[in-house]
C-alpha cells in the first residue's frame, strides 16, 4: 500500500478515542483484538460463533457466544502463526487470509496464507480437530509459495494481498497476490506475483510434482502464462469477494498516487485473458509513459501487453481519486477496502455491495439491482475513525473489522434516506472527467505524493526564507 499509511495509522490510534461520528448505522460490537482482518462463520463447528483472523502477530481466534447478547463472549486462539510468519517489521506482513474447505464435513481442512520468515507468500492447508477444537500447527501441508522481493527496508514488502476465496460455483480456490512494490511483475504472465490465481487444492498435479492442479480453462495458459493465472494487472487487490448467487467477482485494488478502484467481473468472463491494467494504467489514467518513478520498468511489457490483441484490458467499474491529487478535505481516501455482496430476499439492501475506505473510514453501497452504477455514502467518514481492514456478511448482519482491534456492526435501515448519503457526501463514480484530460495531455501532473513535490516544497521554502 502506501508508506503514508504508518503514519495515518499511528494518528488514528492517537485520536481515534476522542472523536466518533454519531452515526447510528454502525456500532461497535466488541474491542481488545489484535488487527482483525477477516470474519467468517462455520455452522458445522458452532451456530453462535464468529472466527477472527488476527493479522499480527498471527492466529485465527474463535469468539463464541458472538451471537448472544445474554452470555459472555469467550475468546479461543484456535491456530498459532506466530512462530513461522515473517519478523519483518511491516504492518502489512503476518497472516493474510483464511478460508474453511467447501468439504469441511468430510476433510475438515482450514486454508490459510501468510508470509514466511522469507518473505514468500505462503497458501497451506491445515486440519481442525473438533475435539479440542484448534487447528495444531503441526497439520501444516504447504500447497504453494511464491517467492517475492526480500528488502530489509520497508519499501519492498508491501502489497502481498494474499486473501483466499472458494468459489460459491466452481469450488476452485481463488488467492490474490499483490505486485511486491514492482509493477513490471503485475504485466509479467510468467510472475504470479499481481494477479488472482485460480487453483485446485484438492488435486495432485503429479506431473509437475505439485499439490495442487491448474484448471484447464485458466486463461493465460492459452499465451504460455503460468497457469495458475486467472486475472493479471492488479496492484493489491485486497479483500476481493464473489456474489454467492452468479459467481460474479468483486475486486478492489488499491492505488498509489491518484485513484482506488473497484473491478466487477461477470462469471462468464472469468475464462477471458482479462487484464487489469496496473503498471500501465492506475484507474483508467495512463501512467507508464508519465514520470511516475514507481512504474519506470513498465514501458516495454505495457507496449508489448497494450498491442496484444488477446488480451482484455478491463477498465474499473468505479474509482476514486485520491485527496492527494485533488483537495477533497479527505471526503474519499486512499485505500480501497472491498466488502461483500449482501444477501437478504427480505431486506430493500438485497444485492447491494458494501464497501469502503481505510483510511476515510467512509463506507458506500452499489445497489447491484440498478443498472446506474454509483458508489452511494451510506456511512460518512467524517469524524468516524474506524480503520476498516474487511467488511463481510454473517447470517443476515453485515460485520466490519479495523486494524485498531474492533468489530463493529453497520446496521441497515428500513428505507433508503437518500438525502443523508447524497448531501455533502462523496459519490463514487466509473468515470473521471479530468482522466480523459490528462491522458491527452502530455504534460505532467505531480501529486503531493511524488518526491518531486516534496523537492519543491523545499525549494519555497528556502526560498520565501531567502528573499520574504
Amino acid at each position: 500500500m502506501k508508506k503514508i499509511l504508518s503514519i495515518i495509522f499511528f494518528l488514528l490510534l492517537i485520536f481515534s478515542s476522542y472523536s466518533f461520528s454519531d452515526d447510528k448505522s454502525i456500532i461497535k460490537k466488541l474491542d481488545g483484538l489484535n488487527f482483525p482482518v477477516q470474519i467468517i462463520k462455520n455452522e458445522q463447528i458452532s451456530n453462535n460463533s464468529i472466527f477472527v483472523l488476527e493479522h499480527r502477530p498471527g492466529a485465527i481466534i474463535e469468539i463464541e457466544n458472538f451471537f448472544d447478547q445474554n452470555s459472555e463472549k469467550k475468546i479461543n486462539k484456535i491456530l498459532d502463526l506466530s512462530s513461522i510468519i515473517t519478523d519483518v517489521d511491516s504492518w502489512e506482513q503476518g497472516v493474510q487470509s483464511f478460508a474453511f474447505s467447501p468439504n469441511f464435513s468430510n476433510d475438515n481442512l482450514v486454508f490459510v496464507s501468510y508470509n514466511n520468515k522469507n518473505n514468500q507468500l505462503v497458501l497451506s492447508s491445515f486440519q481442525y480437530e473438533h475435539s479440542s477444537r484448534t487447528i495444531p500447527i503441526s497439520t501444516e501441508e504447504v500447497i504453494l509459495k511464491i517467492d517475492r522481493i526480500f528488502d530489509k527496508s520497508l519499501t519492498k514488502n508491501e502489497h502481498t494481498c494474499g486473501t483466499i476465496k472458494f468459489h460459491p460455483i466452481d469450488n476452485f480456490l481463488y488467492l490474490c497476490t499483490g505486485d511486491a512494490r514492482s509493477p513490471e511483475l503485475s504485466q509479467d504472465f510468467q510472475s504470479l506475483n499481481g494477479k488472482i490465481l485460480r487453483i485446485d487444492p484438492f488435486t495432485l498435479n503429479k506431473d509437475e510434482n505439485k499439490k495442487y492442479k491448474s484448471p484447464e480453462k485458466n486463461p493465460y495458459i492459452k499465451i504460455d502464462g503460468r497457469p495458475e493465472i486467472v486475472f493479471a494487472g492488479l496492484r493489491n487487490p485486497w479483500a476481493f469477494s464473489f456474489d454467492l448467487d452468479t459467481g460474479d467477482a468483486f475486486i478492489p485494488d488499491i492505488g498509489s498516487e491518484y485513484i482506488e478502484e473497484l473491478n466487477i467481473v461477470s462469471y462468464s468472463e472469468f475464462d477471458s485473458l482479462l487484464n487489469f491494467g496496473w503498471g500501465c494504467y492506475e484507474g483508467t489514467y495512463r501512467i507508464y509513459d508519465k514520470h511516475y518513478e514507481e512504474v519506470l520498468n513498465s514501458s516495454k511489457p505495457c507496449k508489448e501487453n497494450l498491442n496484444n490483441k488477446l488480451l482484455k484490458f478491463k477498465e474499473p467499474s468505479l474509482q476514486y481519486f485520491h485527496d492527494s491529487l485533488f483537495n477533497t478535505n479527505g471526503k474519499y481516501g486512499n485505500s480501497i477496502i472491498g466488502g461483500v455482496l449482501y444477501k437478504n430476499e427480505n431486506s430493500i439492501w438485497h444485492n447491494h455491495y458494501f464497501f469502503g475506505d481505510l483510511v476515510s473510514s467512509n463506507i458506500w453501497y452499489l445497489d447491484m439491482n440498478n443498472p446506474i452504477q454509483k458508489g452511494i455514502n451510506f456511512i460518512s467518514g467524517e469524524n468516524l475513525d474506524i480503520g476498516l481492514t474487511s467488511i463481510t456478511q454473517i447470517d443476515y448482519k453485515i460485520l466490519a473489522t479495523s486494524f485498531m482491534g474492533s468489530i463493529y456492526e453497520i446496521l441497515l435501515p428500513e428505507s433508503k434516506d437518500l438525502e443523508k448519503y447524497l448531501y455533502g457526501r462523496p459519490t463514487v463514480n466509473k468515470d473521471l472527467d479530468v482522466i480523459k484530460f490528462m491522458n491527452d495531455n502530455d504534460q505532467i501532473v505531480f501529486t503531493s505524493g511524488s518526491k518531486f513535490y516534496y523537492m519543491l516544497k523545499k525549494f519555497r521554502k528556502y526560498y520565501n526564507l531567502l528573499f520574504d
